[in-house]
């Protein structure tokens, strides 16, 4: 009796489930491991630094080889500050007001609709029934989630200003991606690089500097540089590019209607953050949207294809 053995396409389908799943442990992990550095020991801006530094060194290789003569340079802006240091900065700004279930409901449930939308007015795309749902559904989602009882307040609803305003930055940069057809290479070069020439201004502006730094414990620095700016930059990208060749595009999107939940969970056991049961909610109903909607542009897609 032959023993069952896996013919390479299906063992190349489960390891592109594996790095989608591993994704969404690493980008849940990221909210929530933000938001415990914001309010623990370090501010936003040397968050930002240490996240764009240290990427920006692991990809000189890259860049070192990148030709740099022929840089289309406003795409490149775009395309690096629409996941760079604005959209991470905002992103760090929000957590610090909200908790990070929230956060991670407002950005993930309103990533595709904003997303779609902007592809509708600016790429000629189409406005489904199916993007109408899910529209709808994240904004029910959100209103539940801005409307938590004791979290309502002034310094909540600037956070929720800062994470929407986050939202549409990596909107931009997402439409961008797809309308110039920015390969993976480019982004790993383009984003590190650029962000860590243009946040250190800004550092040395609005942050203490070094001496900062030297406040936060050996432990969390270490941590925060590795996990930031080594597995989160660009670990997780090339995780997310092999789970896309792996198992398509839409099949990876997919796997990302799961990180509010899973969010919510790593709060929950890592730093005390109990959701609420309108939290849940709305967690629930942001999950089921983006699966819903996911799945049908999977179907959608195959029925084209054909």
């Amino acid at each position: 009796m032959k023993a069952l053995t896996l013919v390479p396409s299906d063992k190349q389908r489960l390891l592109g489930i594996a790095a989608a799943c591993a994704v969404v442990v690493i980008w849940s992990g990221w909210i929530v491991s933000s938001r415990w550095g914001l309010n623990s020991n370090i501010a936003a801006i040397d968050l930002t630094w240490l996240r764009f530094t240290t990427a920006a060194l692991v990809t000189l290789p890259l860049a070192i080889k990148y030709n740099w003569r022929h840089l289309p340079l406003g795409k490149a802006l775009v395309v690096a500050f629409g996941c760079g240091f604005p959209y991470v900065l905002f992103a760090y700004l929000g957590l610090q007001f909200t908790p990070s279930a929230n956060a991670s409901v407002l950005i993930n449930g309103l990533l595709p609709v904003v997303t779609s939308l902007l592809g509708y007015f600016f790429l000629s795309g189409k406005m489904t029934k199916p993007l109408l749902a899910l529209v709808a559904i994240a904004c029910i989602s959100n209103i539940i989630i801005a409307s938590t009882g004791a979290q309502f307040s002034v310094k909540y609803l600037i956070g929720i200003g800062f994470l929407l305003s986050a939202t549409l930055v990596l909107s931009i940069y997402m439409v961008a991606v797809k309308a110039w057809n920015i390969s993976m290479h480019e982004i790993m070069v383009w984003v590190p690089i650029i962000n860590a020439l243009c946040v250190t201004p800004f550092w040395f502006v609005f942050s203490d500097g070094l001496s900062a730094l030297q406040a936060i414990s050996i432990t969390d620095l270490l941590f925060h540089i590795v996990y930031q700016g080594v597995i989160v930059s660009v670990a997780a990208l090339f995780l997310f590019s092999y789970a896309i060749k792996c198992i398509g595009a839409l099949s990876a999107s997919l796997f990302m209607a799961f990180v509010p939940t899973t969010t919510a969970l790593l709060a929950f056991i890592s730093i005390n953050e109990q959701p609420t049961s309108g939290q849940w909610i709305a967690i629930t109903l942001c999950t089921l949207g983006l699966v819903g909607y996911n799945v049908y542009s999977c179907k959608e897609e195959k029925s084209t294809s054909k």
